[in-house]
């Protein structure tokens, strides 16, 4: 009996690890593919986590929409290789560049300046269009500020017209929450925060990244700050902000689930830990992105370590000194519970 349980949370874990690595080479969001296979986001979250099993037609919409075999899914077998593998010489570089990227050689956040692609093979010319309006309409939020771009900014900026614009989105406000999903894809892709094989290496990823604030990292943080105002004031904005923000914790909780699940994260209230995680790094990025008060990157890389190793992480877990915050040290109540 122990052999064949042993045996099938083996098999089960190879399945994740291929729906993983399917969806990663396919370039999709983990929130696009929960809406594309008509599967609630934390539903997939726990499936990814190992905590949830597939279903079988949930396995078959995801192998439809990342272009490889059911089979393949299943079982692993390699007698008809998955479909991506026969086109695979006819992808651009940069893809096949990303399949082979993990957590832990994925560079620094500071050398992460090319943004990610807006075009992926499977997207029909109509999504592919949809995509470039929304990628030119986030990059010009950000820059100029939500208030300030025109439907004839939008349509230039993305190289088509202002009635293609009008056509995807009819309404500002529904522009306005594409751009905000477009910054969980931001997310998502630059943060690993979709493959938490490692969930420690995640968060501290995730750390450092806020930590730097690159150019992506900012206008991802000038989108969500301008839609917080919007929200304070206006009842549309604040539905499309708690449905986008529903959905980004919706990604962390899919790796605090798989940390809690291989016990290096604190079991206890999920969804309480997370929006306390949120909560603090939302504080965080804030202040970085306003310059309200003097930051550097040392201090903000001791503060997200030592929350981390405060609230988040499993106790028995060495701690790990963030890159250049040596030189900050810990606060001492830190060091004392270290040492007990």
């Amino acid at each position: 009996m122990v052999t064949t349980s042993e045996g099938a949370h083996s098999t089960q874990r190879a399945l994740v690890a291929r729906v993983r690595s399917a969806i990663k080479a396919a370039g999709i969001n983990h929130s696009e593919v929960a809406r594309h296979i008509g599967l609630d986001a934390s539903k997939l979250s726990k499936s990814l986590a190992g905590i949830r099993k597939f279903r079988v037609e949930e396995i078959s919409h995801i192998a439809e929409l990342t272009d490889v075999t059911t089979d393949w899914l299943t079982t692993g077998r390699k007698t008809r290789p998955p479909r991506r593998d026969l086109v695979s010489e006819a992808r651009p570089a940069a893809a096949k560049a990303a399949e082979a990227l993990t957590v832990d050689s994925v560079p620094d956040a500071c050398e992460e300046t090319s943004a990610p692609a807006v075009e992926k093979p499977w997207m029909s010319k109509g999504t592919r269009n949809r995509a470039k309006i929304i990628a030119a309409a986030w990059e010009l939020y950000a820059d100029r500020g939500i208030d300030k771009v025109r439907t004839e900014d939008v349509a230039r900026a993305s190289g088509l017209t202002a009635s293609a614009v009008n056509y995807h989105f009819r309404a500002k406000n529904q522009l306005l929450q594409a751009a905000l999903r477009h910054s969980l894809d931001v997310i998502g892709r630059t943060r690993e925060l979709n493959e938490p094989s490692d969930p420690v290496s995640v968060l501290r990823r995730f750390a450092r990244m806020h930590a730097g604030v690159d150019v992506r990292i900012r206008r991802v943080w000038s989108i969500w700050m301008q839609s917080w105002a919007l929200a304070s004031t206006d009842e549309d904005a604040r539905a499309n902000l708690a449905g986008v923000y529903g959905e980004w914790l919706e990604m962390m909780t899919g790796v605090v689930f798989a940390g809690q699940r291989d016990g290096t994260i604190r079991t206890g209230d999920t969804a309480l830990i997370v929006k306390s995680l949120s909560i603090f790094i939302d504080g965080l990025g804030v202040a970085r992105s306003t310059e309200q008060m003097p930051l550097t990157d040392d201090e903000a890389l001791c503060m997200l370590e030592n929350y981390l190793n405060a609230h988040i992480l499993a106790d028995d877990l060495p701690p790990q000194t963030p890159g250049r915050a040596a030189a900050v040290g810990r606060p001492e109540t830190t060091q004392q519970e270290e040492g007990t």
